[in-house]
């Protein structure tokens, strides 16, 4: 490495007293053989990034990490150090964490996925703790016990790249004696305004990305307001990641049907697992920006659960009064987050 503007915050650069006592170095640079310990050299652990100039020759140089350390054997004085490639590295990203289901009765099993992205490919170890309950198996995905107490329990998944890089994310799952009994009201909110028919159709409970490919300067206020009324069972973060299961994009498509938005939702056993949210970016036609606060949060709310085609609605031109999520809308998405996907709204409670 020839320009020393490139080399990594941290690096370790080895002083001149320490370059001298390098007396080998492997054809494939990744053992070091220094022939005496220096202030410097045995300060040295396994990770760090080292930079060094070759003492014979001070235009040869390279930049390694070092994966071991040890005092060399023959005259208990120099040091053996192995190394490898230094890349940039990425850390590993948890982009979600979701619980099937994350509301259960005493004794009941859920079902834990943590997802990730490693931009570097490398391989992931998984470890989890909880603050109750008994947890079954390993890697990506584990079954959880509930105990035999009801309450509040946490559950958290670490995840670690062969470097040691770590990303952590926790959710938090309710026990029950019993699951809650809905209201009249409250089953007949869900049954005319969410997706399904008879059947709960909402988010797994959990950690869900967002990407906002429009860049709305407001979005972390309209997924704050969204979040309040979930309470904790379904967490909107905004994400980098295209991939995101949310997405929010421009679609100049909607000036022909003259519509300011367009959702469209996927579910599977009455799971929605994706969502995209299209804004018509003609400000003529939707009062942008007076509107866009407005337009954005009631879009969400067919996110959350609230199917807008059949629920309630709200005329453009009251959209600029639309800055807090209504109370019928809270109401609804309450009550179908008080129980798991897939309940049957007609059966005896």
């Amino acid at each position: 490495m020839e320009d020393k503007s490139l080399i990594p915050k941290n690096t370790i650069v080895l002083d001149e007293p320490s370059s001298k006592e390098l007396v080998y170095i492997s054809p494939d640079q990744g053992i070091l053989l220094f022939r005496s310990s220096t202030s410097q050299l045995v300060q040295l652990r396994v990770g760090d990034i080292l930079w060094l100039n070759a003492a014979v020759n001070d235009n040869y140089s390279f930049l390694r990490q070092i994966i071991y350390v040890s005092k060399e054997e023959y005259n208990n004085k120099g040091l053996i150090i192995k190394t490898i490639p230094w890349i940039e590295k990425h850390p590993p990203i948890i982009s979600g964490l979701i619980a099937r289901p994350s509301t259960l009765e005493i004794g009941q099993q859920s079902e834990l996925i943590c997802y990730t992205n490693d931009e570097d490919k490398d391989e992931l170890y998984y470890s989890w703790i909880s603050t109750g309950g008994t947890i079954l198996g390993n890697g990506p995905g584990i079954t959880w016990i509930a105990p035999n107490l009801s309450g509040n329990y946490w559950i958290e998944c670490e995840v670690t790249d062969r470097r040691g890089v770590k990303d952590r994310k926790t959710i938090q799952l309710w026990v029950l004696e019993k699951y809650p009994l809905l209201t009249e009201q409250e089953k007949e909110l869900i049954l005319k305004n969410d997706w399904g028919n008879n059947r709960v159709i909402r988010w797994p409970d959990g950690y869900v990305e967002v990407y906002d490919a429009t860049n709305f300067s407001k979005m972390q206020e309209v997924l704050d307001q969204w979040n309040e009324v979930l309470d904790g069972k379904v967490t909107f973060y905004l994400s980098n990641n295209p991939q995101s299961p949310v997405k929010i994009i421009y679609n100049s498509e909607l000036r022909n049907e003259n519509l300011c938005y367009h959702i469209d939702t996927h579910w599977r056993d009455y799971q929605l697992y994706a969502a995209e949210i299209k804004i018509n970016p003609d400000s003529s036609l939707c009062g942008y920006p007076k509107n866009s606060f407005a337009l954005y949060l009631h879009s969400f709310s067919g996110v959350t659960g609230f199917d807008v085609w059949k629920g309630e609605t709200i005329d453009q031109k009251n959209w600029q009064n639309f800055n807090l999520i209504s109370e019928i809308m809270q109401m609804m998405i309450k009550a179908l987050y008080k129980v798991p996907p897939g309940y049957d709204l007609n059966k005896n409670q």
